[in-house]
């Protein structure tokens, strides 16, 4: 199975932390990668991992200002990607015919919207 493990680490400062993202391929290949909490619960597949689990870390009240890294299943040694959950948190990627991947300004799904 194809996951993404968010491991919470304690700092020496409550008020910010370091969170890790492991990524792997979701089974249906198309880009999305599935996000696997520690708890066992999992969050919707997502063709942005690291942007998601900003999102998700937020919604759960961590410190905007603490650090989500990402790493690859295959190469958990190395870190691919980070930024502070706050920053990330915002962002999400948008690609059109005329133009390639780009960050741009999250907005909810319209069903999330209040």
């Amino acid at each position: 199975m194809s996951t993404t493990t968010i491991e919470r680490s304690t700092g020496s400062a409550p008020s910010a932390g370091r969170h890790r993202v492991t990524v792997r391929e979701a089974d249906d290949r198309h880009g999305r990668f599935e996000i696997l909490l520690p708890d066992g619960a999992t969050l919707p597949a997502s063709r942005t991992p690291l942007l998601a689990a900003a999102r998700y870390l937020l919604s759960e009240g961590v410190n905007p200002s603490a650090v989500v890294e990402m790493r690859h299943a295959s190469r958990p040694d190395v870190v691919a990607a980070f930024g502070k959950v706050g920053a990330l948190a915002k962002l999400d990627v948008r690609e059109d015919q005329t133009s390639g991947p780009r960050f741009c300004r999250w907005r909810p799904p319209p069903q999330d919207r209040a």
